[in-house]
């Protein structure tokens, strides 16, 4: 009797906690904090073209794309605010009064997921789009 409620009590773990425990190691934690850029409107975007379809990006998120083809993310974090925000002034000087500009009127590399992932690692990606995610939130609205 004792081993059948042992056995019971295995096949439920591995029926319920196993699987959680995997999709916790494939997706990341659930209480991993999102993008500090989330839930940020600028009012103007940045026409961006992904697997032959245009999408449009905030300019703030842009700028957080942008920064990796510019700066290092292990550098002074004022050096790379200070970066965002001449980044930030050159877009809006080239948009001028239209609310929107296409990526490819732009100096920039716009970096995605893959490519952080390329440029820092798999491990190291994600602390890379947080600071220059932070870079850009801490400065929002300032220019040049």
């Amino acid at each position: 009797m004792r081993d059948r409620l042992g056995y019971a009590l295995a096949i439920t773990v591995a029926v319920v906690v196993l699987p959680y425990i995997i999709t916790l190691c494939i997706n990341g934690c659930a209480s991993r904090q999102s993008s500090v850029l989330a839930k940020v409107s600028s009012g103007k975007d940045v026409v961006v073209t992904e697997n032959g379809k245009n999408k449009l990006v905030d300019v703030e998120r842009y700028i957080a794309m942008a920064l990796p083809g510019l700066i290092d993310y292990k550098s002074d974090m004022e050096l790379i605010e200070a970066q965002a925000v001449a980044v930030r002034g050159k877009i809006l000087y080239e948009m001028g009064t239209d609310s929107t500009i296409k990526a490819g009127e732009l100096e920039f590399t716009c970096y995605d997921r893959q490519d952080m992932i390329e440029k820092f690692g798999r491990t190291n990606y994600r602390r890379a789009q947080e600071v220059y995610e932070q870079a850009v939130y801490n400065t929002l609205g300032q220019t040049m």
